[in-house]
């Protein structure tokens, strides 16, 4: 038997300790792949296998899905691994391919290098999980071991658009996940980012060339001094490309399968949402320019009357809402188009940095005051906009956190429902790799102010909605609650109540605020979303 071991998003500790309500798309593009090949195959949870070792003797290979920051695990992971199964095969896979030479020291056999579509898919046709290895010198996108040796082929090129369409993500294998029903699912609808631009002088060695910013589309993937392309915090666009759009009925087919499955939660993923479609509009150039052309709002129609003609959907059974948005592709006819198919959704922005010299320098394609306009636009039209920020990027000093803190003040009035702080993170491939990373936000005077800053907003967010009524899906019993999931996304909310609550869609009146990320509620009235 074959494993399929999500790792995504566990750190250094092997376990999610937030987002623990998504199920991202590389674990199902893998079992898409292996159903294509009729590979019978299970999956589990990174913390599953590190905490019951005597599983790993059932699996003679383990593919492993997983990101940069999740290198310590999955190198722990394959260490207990090679205790049991000595001759077992190890495929990793995902954005942690940035980290090849490690893995493979650490005794992984292939890395699957950028998209895995296609070569994975090689891998199977040849043989690979039947112990033949004669042939890896002539797959493309792969570093494996050889020997002692490390042997990195060349890298195989993105797919096109057309390629693409042609793998289906495995709809079953979300019924691996506890409680799959109320988590959100994310369906890819675009693959990479348009966002070929570098960060400015003084961060990187850049020479202004303008080469990313105004020179041919397909020029702009290329940097004549090796400046990885996007935000300088940011792989995406380095590691997968221009954006290239999934077929909407290949979308809609999955989300009805899940949906079928009795999937409540359905996120459209893209690296930007509108993005989707963008790259018809300039083929056969690649998507490289965050600016222009505008969105493709008839494609973006087309996929969006496609899912809400759903019967579940449009019944609001099932909820539909879209990860992220860049603010400078947001006009009126933008959020008023999003605000008709998606309205009372959350939707994420990147503002990152509320300091407008800082913003641009760090490589984004927008400007603070695009992102104060968008938030505006997306909210008179009904979407919920949650703000992304970054303490800690290269170049923050006590200007850019002092102009950030006061960006934080009018998106208060703005009406952001949530800021989401992250710790700049210098990841392999991305031009910030270099740089150190910084101390936890409370050890660092500056981004301690923004932490300070950051909680006691999404606190005084979290006190207006008390009082206010929500739908929830019951999902776990936690003492004397119920822990429940708000179906159009948001903190998580405990109410007083037995099991006979899981699986139901509760219409709850929040009472308390238990923190800046849990709620405390009472029941109104339920009804059954899910037999249990």
């Amino acid at each position: 038997m074959i494993a399929i071991v999500d790792c995504l998003a566990v750190g250094d500790v092997g376990t999610r300790m937030a987002t623990l309500d998504v199920v991202g798309v590389g674990p199902r593009a893998i079992a898409g792949i292996l159903e294509r090949f009729n590979v019978p195959y299970e999956l589990k949870l990174c913390h599953e296998l590190l905490e019951r070792v005597g599983l790993l003797s059932d699996y003679e290979a383990l593919l492993i899905s997983a990101m940069s920051s999740d290198l310590r695990s999955v190198l722990k992971l394959i260490r207990k691994y090679r205790r049991i199964r000595k001759d077992g095969l190890i495929i990793v896979g995902g954005p942690i391919f940035v980290n090849d030479e490690e893995l493979i020291r650490g005794g992984a056999d292939v890395v699957v290098r950028n998209e895995g579509e296609l070569t994975l898919s090689e891998l199977i046709s040849q043989g690979l999980l039947e112990g033949r290895r004669d042939f890896l010198d002539c797959v493309k996108g792969i570093t494996y071991r050889k020997g002692d040796e490390i042997i990195r082929n060349s890298a195989r090129g993105f797919l096109s658009r057309h390629v693409l369409n042609r793998f289906k993500h495995s709809v079953n294998v979300v019924k691996c996940y506890k409680n799959f029903w109320a988590l959100r699912i994310y369906v890819e609808v675009v693959r990479g980012c348009s966002n070929f631009f570098r960060p400015k002088p003084g961060l990187v060695n850049c020479i202004e060339c303008h080469r990313c910013s105004s020179g041919p589309l397909s020029q702009r993937t290329e940097c004549p001094v090796g400046i990885p392309p996007g935000c300088g915090y940011c792989g995406v666009p380095a590691l997968f490309g221009p954006a290239r759009s999934r077929d909407p009925y290949l979308v809609l087919s999955e989300i009805e399968g899940l949906v079928k499955l009795g999937v409540r939660r359905v996120v459209l993923s893209a690296p930007d949402f509108l993005d989707y479609g963008r790259d018809l509009l300039v083929e056969p150039e690649p998507l490289t320019n965050p600016r222009e052309p505008p969105p493709n709002l008839d494609y973006i129609r087309k996929l969006l009357d496609l899912i809400i003609g759903l019967d579940e959907v449009r019944r609001g059974e099932v909820v539909i809402s879209i990860e992220n948005i860049k603010p400078n592709l947001v006009n009126e006819e933008v959020a008023e188009l999003l605000g008709e198919y998606l309205s009372g959704t959350a939707v994420h922005i990147g503002l990152e940095t509320g300091d407008e010299e800082h913003h641009v320098a760090v490589g984004r394609p927008s400007h603070v005051n695009e992102v104060l306009n968008a938030i505006k636009l997306l909210r008179k039209y009904g979407l919920r906009p949650y703000v992304y920020l970054i303490h800690g990027l290269p170049g923050q000093n006590e200007r850019t956190i002092k102009n950030t803190l006061a960006v934080i003040d009018r998106l208060a009035k703005l009406g952001v429902e949530k800021i989401t702080l992250y710790r700049f993170t210098p990841l392999k491939g991305t031009a910030f790799e270099k740089y150190p990373k910084p101390p936890p936000a409370i050890e660092d005077k500056l981004s301690k102010a923004l932490y300070e800053k950051v909680r006691e907003f999404n606190i005084r967010v979290k006190e207006s909605m008390v009082g206010k009524v929500m739908e929830v899906i019951g999902v776990s019993r936690k003492g004397g609650y119920v822990v429940t999931y708000p179906i159009k996304h948001g903190p998580v909310v405990l109410v007083r109540g037995s099991s006979r609550l899981i699986g139901k869609l509760i219409k709850v009146k929040i009472t308390e605020v238990l923190s800046d990320r849990e709620l405390k509620g009472e029941v109104i009235s339920y009804r059954t979303l899910m037999r249990i």
